[in-house]
């Protein structure tokens, strides 16, 4: 009889250990995030931001029918087909060379991003005059900081060795910062 209720005591152990370990592998595989990605700054394996920044930043589409839809850009100046056609262009081509320098830091295994802002942009004069920085962190979570800004924004991103920063650089933050991120349904004639 005690070896009866021995054996039975040790079904019940592995049955209920085996429901807790199948519920702990549901929980894990319902998270659906991928673990290399959420690491921060200490993964190996960084996901290129390129699918993050499609959805985050307006399309070729889109800004082409915004550009359409204006007859002036930010300085009252008037605007042209060509001079549309060139901003979307413009946009695109000033988009990829921000995806490409972040994925070359990567390969390289930069931490932070140099936003060299352009004074000649009228929303992205107010923080033209300093030095900023965006880690590689932000660019994940906020891809939309990404330059540039809007059609015409003439902004860039370099990527910058840690050694390289000096103390007055300030850390360019989405949330909370010091200055918005600019609105992309803005236009400057691309010269």
């Amino acid at each position: 009889m005690e070896i009866l209720v021995a054996v039975i005591f040790i079904v019940v152990l592995v049955v209920l250990a085996m429901y807790i370990s199948l519920q702990k592998r549901e929980i894990v595989e319902d998270n659906n995030v991928p673990i290399i990605h959420t690491s921060g700054i200490y993964s190996v394996i960084r996901k290129s931001p390129r699918d993050n920044v499609y959805t985050a930043k307006p399309s070729g589409e889109e800004v082409r029918a915004f550009l359409a839809s204006q007859a002036k850009d930010l300085e009252g100046k008037p605007l042209s087909d060509a001079d549309r056609e060139k901003a979307a262009a413009d946009f695109a081509a000033r988009l990829e060379k921000s995806l490409k320098a972040v994925e070359e830091g990567d390969k390289m295994g930069v931490q932070r991003f140099e936003i060299k802002a352009s004074a000649q942009c009228r929303p992205c004069r107010k923080f033209a005059e300093g030095n900023y920085f965006i880690t590689r962190e932000d660019i994940y979570r906020h891809p939309e900081m990404l330059p540039p800004y809007y059609p015409g924004c003439a902004c860039t991103i370099l990527p910058e060795l840690e050694k390289l920063f000096g103390a007055d650089m300030s850390h360019f933050k989405a949330e909370g910062g010091d200055f918005p991120i600019p609105s992309w349904k803005n236009i400057k004639k691309v010269s």
